[in-house]
Formats: C-alpha cells, sequence, structure tokens
C-alpha cells in the first residue's frame, strides 16, 4: 500500500504472506493457518484470499501481517485474551451474592435468590450469574434443574430367546398396606415368561422365575437385569492387577447359574435402558391388583398359584405380539436333577475339630451311610448347598450328604449370688497373686519336715 493516495499495488497484493519453517510458530491457530504460517502446503497466498478465507478486510489482514513480524504467533492472538471483560460482574457483588447463599438465602434456588435479590437489595442478576458465582466457591446448588438426557429406542430382537429382561416391583398388591415384591422376566416380544412373589427382592425369588422359563421354552441367549448385587459384584468394580490378568472377577450365585447355563449378563445403565419391563410393572400393577382381588388373593402363597397360570392364560394373549423370526432362539435346558442343584446358594464351610460345620448361627453334621455322622478332618472343605425347598446338603468329595443339625449345649450355670445384708449382691474378690519381689517369695517357708524335727527335739516346758 503506497502511503501517499493509500492505493494497494499489484506487487503489494501479491505478495507472499507465508515464512520460513523456522519463523512458523510451534502451535496452530486458524489465523496462522489462513495466513499460511501455521501449516505446510499453503503455497502463496494473496491478501485477497487470505481476507476471503477469514471473512476480514484487506486492512485488517496488514495489520495481522504487522503483528506478526513485531509480535511473532503472540501477535495473532486477540488483545482482549486473559483478560477479564468490561462487562464483568465486580468482585464486591459477587462476595455479596455468596455471603447472602451461606447466610440469609441458604437453601435457596439461583432463580429465587435472583428474585430476592431484585427486591429487597435492588441487584439485577440472573440465576445463571448466581449459580456460576457459588459454583467458584464450591457451594452446592439447591433445586438445580438438569437437562433431560437424550436417549435412542433399542429395537427389539427379531426372535424369542435372543433377550430376556429381568426385573422385580415392590408394590401393595394385595392392598393391605404391605408391599411385597413381584419377579419377573420379559422377553423382547413383550411375553412375559415367569412371574414369583415374595417378601423382597431375594436371590431364591430370581431363581424361581428363572426355573418357570427354563422348564416352559428353555435357556436364553442374554439376560438384561440392573446391577442389583443379586446379578453383579460389588467387587469386580475394584480387580487387582492379578484378577484382571488372570480373568477371575468375582461372581454372584445368580451369575454362577448363568455361566453354567451359556447365559450372556447384559447390565443395565438405567431404568429407561430396561423400559420394556418397567412399564410391565404399570400394566400388572393395575390389572393384577384387580385379579387378586377377584380371586379373594391375601397371600404371598395364593398369590403364586395365581401367577403360575396367570401369564399364559391371561397376559399373554393380551399384549404379546409375534417376533419377526418364527424361529426360536431357546436352548435345552439341563435335566431335572442337575437343574436342582444348579438354581441352589452355595457356600464353602470348614469343618471344626468335632466333625461339624457352622452356618448363619447353627451347628451341622454330615449324615452319612447307615444314617450315621461322617466323621471329617479338621479344615477340610465342605461345600454346603440350600435349595430353593430349604433342603440343605453338603458336598465332600464328589458325594452328596444331608445335614442335620446338632443341638448345641446348655450354657453352664452362673455361680450363685451372694447377698449382703443390705441386700445388694456381693462383689467376689480376685485372686491376688504375689510379684515375684514380694517378701514372701524372697523368704519361702521351711519344709514340714524340717518344721516337726524342730519342734520334737526342744525342750518340755
Amino acid at each position: 500500500m503506497s502511503p501517499d493516495n493509500g492505493i494497494v499495488t499489484r506487487e503489494e497484493d501479491r505478495e507472499n504472506v507465508t515464512y520460513d519453517d523456522q519463523e512458523r510458530p510451534t502451535h496452530e491457530d486458524k489465523r496462522s493457518k489462513a495466513l499460511g504460517v501455521g501449516g505446510r502446503g499453503w503455497g502463496n497466498l494473496t491478501v485477497q484470499e487470505v481476507a476471503d478465507r477469514l471473512g476480514l478486510s484487506r486492512r485488517q489482514v496488514f495489520r495481522l501481517k504487522r503483528r506478526y513480524r513485531e509480535e511473532g504467533a503472540q501477535g495473532l492472538l486477540h488483545k482482549g485474551r486473559g483478560k477479564p471483560s468490561r462487562r464483568r460482574i465486580c468482585q464486591e457483588t459477587r462476595d455479596f451474592v455468596v455471603s447472602l447463599a451461606k447466610g440469609l438465602y441458604r437453601d435457596t434456588s439461583c432463580q429465587h435468590m435472583a428474585e430476592l435479590l431484585a427486591e429487597e437489595h435492588d441487584l439485577v442478576l440472573s440465576a445463571k450469574s448466581i449459580a456460576r458465582f457459588l459454583r467458584a466457591e464450591n457451594l452446592s446448588l439447591v433445586h438445580r434443574h438438569r437437562a433431560p438426557k437424550r436417549r435412542s429406542r433399542r429395537v427389539r430382537r427379531s426372535r424369542r430367546g435372543d433377550l430376556v429382561q429381568m426385573d422385580a416391583s415392590p408394590f401393595d398388591w394385595f392392598e393391605i398396606g404391605e408391599r411385597c415384591t413381584l419377579h419377573g422376566v420379559d422377553d423382547a416380544t413383550g411375553e412375559v415368561l415367569g412371574l414369583w412373589m415374595a417378601r423382597n427382592e431375594c436371590l431364591f425369588g430370581y431363581f424361581r422365575v428363572l426355573r418357570q422359563m427354563l422348564d416352559r421354552h428353555g435357556v436364553p441367549r442374554e439376560l438384561y437385569a440392573d446391577r442389583h448385587t443379586i446379578f453383579l459384584s460389588p467387587k469386580s468394580e475394584k480387580l487387582t492387577i492379578k484378577e484382571e490378568l488372570e480373568d477371575s472377577a468375582p461372581v454372584t450365585q445368580f451369575g454362577r447359574a448363568l455361566e453354567v447355563l451359556g447365559t450372556r449378563y447384559v447390565p443395565a445403565g438405567s431404568p429407561q435402558a430396561k423400559g420394556r419391563i418397567e412399564r410391565l410393572w404399570g400394566t400388572l400393577q393395575d390389572r393384577l391388583v384387580v385379579a387378586f382381588r377377584l380371586a379373594g388373593v391375601k397371600t404371598i402363597e395364593e398369590a403364586n398359584v395365581l401367577l403360575a397360570a396367570y401369564p399364559g392364560e391371561v397376559h399373554n394373549p393380551r399384549f404379546a405380539r409375534p417376533p419377526a423370526e418364527g424361529a426360536s432362539a431357546f436352548l435345552p435346558p439341563p435335566d431335572g436333577p442337575a437343574l436342582d442343584l444348579l438354581l441352589t446358594r452355595q457356600t464353602d464351610r470348614k469343618a471344626s475339630g468335632d466333625s461339624t460345620i457352622s452356618l448363619d448361627g447353627k451347628q451341622y453334621s454330615l449324615i452319612g451311610p447307615r444314617r450315621r455322622p461322617l466323621l471329617l478332618a479338621r479344615g477340610q472343605a465342605v461345600k454346603v448347598i440350600e435349595k430353593l425347598d430349604g433342603k440343605l446338603l453338603a458336598l465332600v468329595h464328589d458325594g452328596l450328604y444331608d445335614l442335620a443339625a446338632v443341638d448345641k449345649e446348655p450354657p453352664a450355670t452362673p455361680p450363685p449370688v451372694i447377698e449382703t445384708k443390705t441386700g445388694t449382691p456381693c462383689k467376689t474378690k480376685k485372686q491376688r497373686k504375689p510379684a515375684a519381689d514380694h517378701p514372701w517369695r524372697q523368704n519361702p517357708a521351711p519344709p514340714a519336715a524340717a518344721v516337726g524335727s524342730e519342734q520334737g527335739t526342744g525342750s518340755p516346758p
């Protein structure tokens, strides 16, 4: 540009705005790229081309060139970077708002605090500005509203048995003010495969539902459930390096059964992820309560009798939909005796010196042949198996034995309490043992024979 008339000459317009490799900055910036100093292969650009790429005027491009020559890559940055804004709320106002949030306006939402500041102190601030002040002071925000998470709809599986959902729902099913838990399984087609009522959400409740599904349909390929400790061990998220290398994560009782069956467990991250079975509970809490009322069901035992036929006769014909593919993905289950031993609670115990084991505060002995107690070595490993019907078995050396409870010996009778004349119990004195430097130990008494001889030789009185 000529300083006399301000006309841009052709030579200056075609001036190369790229620089040598030694002069290029180490960091890449949008402006430096457009000027040809941030990357390789840009070639020669005219001032007009740079202005078009950046959306700036030619005069501003000349200013950026001059800054780069004088200050280097830092000259291309905005001069206001790192400096507080002139529209920034002053520190005194910030401290005033924080002090009110800690004192007079504690446990108040940001929106309510903004309204109070405008009414009482004639201070107009937005709720977001107040929230920003409180976060800077590490203060918790009360009644904050989170934006709803965006979720995608999961497509149903094409075959029955590809995916099975399992969950439990506590509810006042009998309308007597007592909450019971209903365990259920929902196939990807919307078909209910099993229902069982229990006092609370428990392992045997899920085992009962799983047994119903195995007997009626078969073994599913995947099971979708929440992260309850019945399905997922809390120790599985805190593995040691050795456990990670050996792939020996702890497994729950239910997880052990799934591994034997060959069913893959898929943990759900949220209730919305297994929304089909969650919506099923809404349907059952509306219709099943009426069915219990009409049948006069008031106990858990009576409810389980009705639930055995309810899915196949009432619910599934009304709500189940046909799968996309007619072929079933269910696999054949194990035979009856093997399945009875699989759906059990198994606990490892050690035998004591009297050939008994301890379980839940009770002592048990193994019943061997001819109904005689089986002798065990001290510390011998015994696997206790608790079946669904409550029967206890013991597994030792690949042999199953019944367990019999051993009566505990009655506690020893305490010594009688001697009362004083005033009626208060007399305190028993502890026998004191003299110390090693006691005078009695320093001058022990002579033997009895020596004392008798001295008395025998003495002169009569």
